[in-house]
């Protein structure tokens, strides 16, 4: 399933032409695309490289005090994409728009984009506004997403279960 994320995570960068990651509800880091450094190099468009992004890469996961920043923002009760503004204080650079990755109401992770201003101008949709059809198309990513995540936490649950049942059931039932 990993490989269906970081497909994921490319296809959305693609349609916004914005470096994209995938955060699990817990922050853990799942996928992350392309960065361009600014030597044109791969293509993309050119965002400043922030702390907070560096650090959520190289150590697979964000920190508590940023996981606690971010949700500060409401991004787990958050059912459309949000604008996050940056702040240097935070180590925050470079803003981002938040796509909630959900599934039956349930937000199971988070898709990040990096917005260096460039995206400033798209529409992210609300009341009596409709999205760009750009994040319309990003939100339905983030939803097979939120989808994906959640079927992984099922099985996740049924092999606990299951595991569960063979250390703690009945000495007869257990293989010798």
């Amino acid at each position: 399933m990993r490989g269906d994320y970081q497909q994921l995570v490319d296809e959305v960068s693609a349609a916004l032409g914005a470096p994209a990651t995938l955060e699990d509800r817990d922050f853990v880091l799942i996928a992350f695309g392309v960065h361009d450094t600014g030597d044109g190099s791969s293509g993309g468009v050119s965002s400043l490289m922030d702390p907070v992004r560096t650090k959520s890469i190289l150590h697979r996961r964000s920190t508590a005090a940023v996981r606690a920043w971010f949700e500060a923002f409401g991004i787990a009760r958050a059912t459309g994409p949000l604008r996050i503004p940056p702040d240097p204080s935070a180590g925050v650079l470079t803003g981002r728009i938040c796509l909630p990755a959900r599934h039956d109401g349930v937000v199971q992770g988070y898709v990040w984009l990096l917005d260096d201003g460039h995206l400033a101008d798209v529409e992210l949709g609300g009341p009596g506004r409709a999205p760009d059809p750009r994040i319309a198309q990003a939100m339905r990513t983030a939803e097979r997403i939120g989808a994906l995540l959640a079927a992984e936490t099922r099985a996740g649950a049924a092999a606990g279960a299951l595991l569960h049942d063979v250390l703690a059931g009945p000495a007869a039932g257990r293989p010798t």
